[in-house]
């Protein structure tokens, strides 16, 4: 069947090919996000070695096949020119004899074609693992989101760069193509534009090869998106002619082919600078310092009248030889930092026990629902057991009572968050908790914010209203109080905060909130229910 080792090696890699393609396209959907955890991602390159080693054994399996199946006709073939040479058809007794055998040949044949033995070893593959482009599509919508909050120039993007410091691996052309391809997909015609024409360059400085686009759907695309924008790159192409499939479209939007924008108020403003449009469509203040503050972080942290720092007791005997190294950002709230307050058995501990039950963070709408909104938060969160908590993490509930002075008898469930692409989370209150079932307790009085992995770049809780940059720094704990508690318990609004988008490294954090009930306040909450 093969005659020579090379013909039987260039057919293992052609199944190899088929069933790859086949596999990762075939896989059911489901709702978890690859993307939104470093955790994930992990688990993501683990389960690529599974399908590899079940890959390898199929290939095994089918080269034994193979190899036993040449054997065999080997021998038929042998038999065949054997029985012709002697001519043994002429005695009748050798004419059944030879049709019993070459029936008996047939089924040997038949049997070793049958590839169901090999084909049952990719039963293996966990098919309810989603792998399908839609993991690529959420996946490259962080990555743009990621862009447009960092204001990252696409050519530095597409290098893996940004302020000098490498942010990940070159980009090819048919990597740039997809990125473009989906900001098209997605109605973000500046994105589509920009990364079309980055991929238009690349795949000329690569010499004009691709194997993963058609250049011609990329000029469409380009073309396409312009109309949309304002922006004219038709002439980019040394052509000034549109793509024939768009021809309805520019007859609608020909207008457009200026560099200008029209706003529905009759404004008119230029498109040269991509992001000062989406600075200009960005009017909510809050936002624009939260982004400033992400921004410059590592330059934004300045000391203050209330900025001071000291080893701190609370009073506790044992804490005489082992004192809290306490850091006061803010007076008003209080808001302060507790170094090395949490310690790498407990955080590797932690990790552990939550790290199987993760799942995609959510947000509260104005409704009290829970929903997915990845524009507000992306990232995975777990949950630790109160019956967890006592048994592995009694001494942490006591150094959080030691240094907030308050009881942890009715605290919400520690919350475990790892953050992965662009993970981030908008800013926000913590502390009015009525639409989410917890008001029998009051409202979330004080918030207790673990730091269990340091964070280089970025990635840093922010607080927009105060000016405050609080970096991830692992073992530390950011504690502020959500409430005026000594007055009349309303929440305080400088306690809006967000944590920044991850731009390299892997965030984990751990969220503890103490509630009003059980607490010694100058109010009583009970009042306002």
């Amino acid at each position: 069947m093969f005659r020579s080792q090379n013909q039987l090696s260039e057919f293992l890699k052609i199944i190899m090919y088929i069933l790859l393609l086949f596999l990762f396209l075939s896989f059911a959907e489901c709702n978890q996000k690859w993307h939104t955890s470093q955790l994930s991602l992990r688990r993501l390159y683990d389960l690529q070695n599974e399908h590899f080693n079940v890959f390898n054994d199929y290939l095994k399996l089918e080269t034994e096949r193979l190899e036993e199946l040449k054997k065999k006709l080997s021998e038929i073939y042998e038999w065949h020119d054997d029985k012709i040479t002697k001519n043994n058809t002429y005695f009748h007794i050798n004419s059944l004899k030879m049709m019993t055998r070459i029936h008996y040949d047939f089924q040997k044949i038949e049997h070793s074609t049958c590839n169901k033995h090999s084909m049952e070893g990719l039963n293996k593959i966990d098919k309810d693992r989603d792998l399908s482009g839609d993991q690529v599509n959420l996946a490259s919508q962080g990555l743009r989101r990621l862009q447009k909050f960092y204001e990252i120039p696409t050519i530095d993007m597409a290098a893996g760069k940004y302020k000098d410091r490498i942010i990940g691996s070159q980009l090819d052309a048919c990597e740039r193509y997809v990125i473009m391809k989906i900001c098209f997909e997605n109605h973000d015609f500046f994105g589509s534009i920009d990364w079309g024409v980055h991929t238009y360059k690349k795949w000329t400085n690569e010499g004009g090869q691709s194997k993963c686009f058609d250049v011609e759907h990329l000029k469409y695309y380009i073309i396409l998106s312009s109309m949309y924008t304002g922006f004219n790159y038709t002439t980019i192409f040394g052509s000034s002619e549109t793509h024939y499939y768009a021809g309805h479209i520019f007859a609608q939007h020909s207008f457009l082919m200026r560099d200008e924008i029209y706003f529905t108020d009759g404004s008119v403003t230029t498109s040269l600078d991509i992001f000062n449009v989406y600075r200009t469509l960005d009017t909510d203040n809050r936002r624009i310092d939260f982004k400033r503050l992400c921004k410059h972080g590592e330059t934004m942290r300045t000391l203050t009248k209330d900025s001071k720092c000291r080893y701190q007791t609370k009073n506790c005997t044992y804490r005489l030889l082992m004192p809290f190294k306490e850091e006061d950002l803010d007076n008003d709230p209080c808001i302060k930092i507790y170094h090395d307050i949490l310690y790498d058995d407990e955080i590797e501990k932690i990790k552990t026990i939550v790290s199987n039950r993760m799942h995609d963070s959510q947000v509260l709408s104005s409704k009290g629902e829970n929903l997915l909104v990845e524009k507000n938060r992306s990232g995975k969160t777990g949950r630790l057991s109160e019956d967890e908590a006592s048994k592995h993490f009694d001494k942490l509930n006591t150094r959080i009572e030691t240094i907030t002075g308050m009881s942890t008898k009715n605290a919400e469930l520690y919350q475990v968050v790892n953050y992965g692409l662009g993970g981030h989370y908008m800013p926000h209150y913590d502390g009015f908790m009525k639409n989410q079932g917890y008001r029998p307790l009051g409202n979330r009085i004080a918030t207790v914010l673990f730091y269990m992995s340091s964070v280089q770049n970025y990635g840093y809780t922010v607080f927009p209203s105060l000016n405050i940059v609080s970096p991830a720094e692992k073992g530390a704990a950011l504690l502020w109080y959500n409430l005026h508690y000594l007055t009349d318990g309303h929440i305080h609004d400088h306690t809006l905060h967000g944590s920044c988008p991850v731009l390299t490294g892997n965030k984990w954090i751990m969220t503890r909130w103490l509630y009003e009930d059980d607490q010694k306040l100058l109010y009583n909450w009970r009042d306002n229910i």
